[in-house]
């Protein structure tokens, strides 16, 4: 009986400690993520440095006042250019992005949304401007896009 107790109160710990991690990703945004349902997520960090991506698709049509709320502050849609290279790829001043970041973490072309752009760079002034993260030799940003049309949440994270 003591065993089932144990084992249980260790699950309860576990489950509500992995909330509140998922969760700490987020309070540079302002987004919380609890009670919405996960459509998709993956996490490529590993290594000596921990470099990698990480991207999450919630559905949020569970509660789409809760998110709206949530993003009113945000920049409303499309990127910045300098975002844009980087999501999608394309060319500046003669010299073509071919990250394209958006495929590999299945983020589509939102119309009607807005994003947040948090820059996690050691050399980092404004965490919230990305008008230098093209002149950099590494990368370490995170970008969350809300789709007003369809309620979905998407958040990308970037470590080099």
């Amino acid at each position: 009986m003591k065993h089932k107790i144990l084992l249980f109160a260790l699950a309860f710990c576990l489950l509500f400690s992995s909330c509140g991690i998922l969760n700490e990703k987020f309070n540079a945004l302002g987004f919380d993520v609890t009670g919405y349902n996960i459509i998709e997520e993956k996490d490529s960090h590993g290594g000596f440095h921990g470099d990698g991506t990480y991207y999450l698709i919630l559905d949020c049509s569970s509660n789409p006042q809760k998110a709206r709320n949530m993003v009113g502050d945000w920049t409303p849609l499309p990127l910045s250019e300098n975002l844009n290279l980087v999501m999608y790829g394309g060319e500046k001043d003669g010299t073509y992005y071919e990250f394209n970041f958006a495929e590999k973490s299945h983020f589509p072309v939102i119309e009607n949304g807005v994003y947040k752009f948090y820059d996690r760079h050691s050399e980092v002034i404004d965490p919230f401007d990305d008008s230098l993260i093209l002149n950099r030799y590494s990368y370490n940003f995170s970008l969350a896009m809300y789709d007003f049309d369809n309620n979905i949440f998407y958040y990308f994270e970037l470590d080099t």
